[in-house]
């Protein structure tokens, strides 16, 4: 496993488009928690029946300062792909230790040329969202591709060293620039020849896969396999969320539009709703504060707790340790696909909404559900799952403790 599969990942998470991917799609990760909250405020997340304090005086904040409100969720959440653009060609940028600023002025403007159109005179905004992901995802990593494979093969005017950076790094890119509208004024023609665009072809070519992966099977894959090379001493969620992020992601800024058209959140796993499967940790070091009897455990205990509160796992995963650690494989696999299964059903079955209010990773976790969903039955979810998980791994927790026991008293008696 660790001869085949390590390196076979290690090469993976190096390729050079998924290295930029995962820099680049987490632009938008500020833009839409703050576009988030504006939607709270905009659309206040309670029924309507729910009447006087703090309701009314909501309901009527919201009325008097709507336009600005509705401004600042349309620029956190619809404009999300846009902020993607400018991560993926930041991260092209960094990746090939070139100057940023024209690559991202060319893929900005490749990108609105590639989707936007002049109606009654008027510039019309359009696929800057959810739909519009993943052409930014692929507009912001070719185009400056593009632009640096036209200058490699001598399209580049060269100024002499007297002429200041600022001004030689675009004279310089001139001609490739110009190389690449042309590429894209070409590629706007052969999708305009089928009615289509390149956005909507991609949302089109990938709609199984989203809607496939919005499905127990995926959520259950995703958690295991994450758990799995964790296990192995692989960094599972930076694996993992190389994969599904782009998915998870445009799923997220999916339900934020359905909630503020009127609607509700469909989309279960989204990016909110992954914050769910990590919170076995927690549940782990529960288990551990309350079985241990070995200093190792007690030791480990006092060190995991607070990190756990907030999220943090490293602590527990290389302190007990979880790696390449047979004697509780079992139940920690168990607990995390618990993590995924229970949320994903509550949801499926309405016992809880889904959520869809990006929330910062570090928030406690009990606290975090409740955000996230705008529901107090999340926190009821979270706490059954919680306790179910404690007590599957109780009883594997006090075989191990007592195996550390062992081992402690026999080097004791060595001494």
């Amino acid at each position: 496993m660790q001869e085949k599969v390590m390196p076979a990942v290690t090469k993976f998470t190096n390729f050079h488009f998924v290295k930029c991917m995962q820099e680049g799609i987490v632009a938008c990760t500020n833009a839409t928690m703050i576009g988030s909250i504006f939607m709270l405020l905009l659309i206040p997340p309670f029924p309507a029946e729910w009447t006087g304090g703090i309701f009314d005086a909501w309901r009527a904040f919201s009325a008097a300062n709507a336009g600005i409100l509705n401004l600042g969720y349309t620029l956190g959440i619809n404009f999300a792909g846009f902020y993607i653009l400018l991560g993926m060609v930041a991260a092209v940028c960094k990746e090939e230790k070139v100057p940023v600023v024209n690559n991202m002025v060319l893929a900005v403007l490749a990108y609105c040329f590639l989707h936007c159109s002049i109606v009654d005179g008027n510039l019309t905004i359009g696929l800057f969202g959810a739909q519009g992901m993943m052409a930014a995802i692929i507009v912001g990593y070719f185009v400056p591709l593009l632009n640096i494979w036209f200058k490699k093969h001598g399209l580049r005017i060269k100024m002499p060293d007297s002429v200041p950076p600022f001004v030689s790094e675009q004279l310089e890119d001139m001609l490739s620039s110009f190389a690449v509208a042309a590429v894209v004024v070409i590629v706007k023609l052969i999708f305009g020849a089928f009615d289509t665009t390149l956005a909507q072809f991609i949302n089109k070519l990938f709609g199984p896969i989203f809607s496939g992966a919005d499905t127990l099977a995926a959520v259950l894959i995703y958690c295991i396999v994450v758990r799995i090379l964790w296990f192995f001493g692989i960094h599972g969620n930076a694996v993992g969320n190389a994969v599904v992020n782009p998915i998870i992601t445009m799923a997220t800024v999916s339900n934020l539009e359905a909630v503020t058209a009127g609607g509700k959140p469909s989309i279960i796993f989204n990016s909110c709703f992954q914050q769910w499967t990590t919170q076995g940790i927690l549940f782990i070091v529960i288990s551990i504060l309350l079985v241990a009897k070995s200093e190792q455990l007690k030791a480990l205990s006092k060190v995991a707790l607070v990190p756990a509160l907030v999220n943090i796992g490293e602590p527990l995963t290389f302190g007990l340790p979880l790696v390449l650690n047979f004697d509780i494989l079992v139940p920690y696999l168990i607990v995390f696909a618990l993590c995924g299964f229970t949320p994903y059903m509550a949801c499926k079955l309405g016992l809880m909404n889904i959520p869809y209010v990006n929330i910062p990773f570090t928030v406690p976790a009990i606290l975090k559900v409740f955000f996230m969903s705008m529901d107090w039955r999340a926190v009821v979810v979270y706490l059954v799952n919680g306790a179910l998980c404690v007590a599957i791994m109780v009883p594997f927790m006090k075989k191990y403790d007592a195996k550390l026991c062992a081992q402690e008293a026999e080097a004791r008696e060595a001494e």
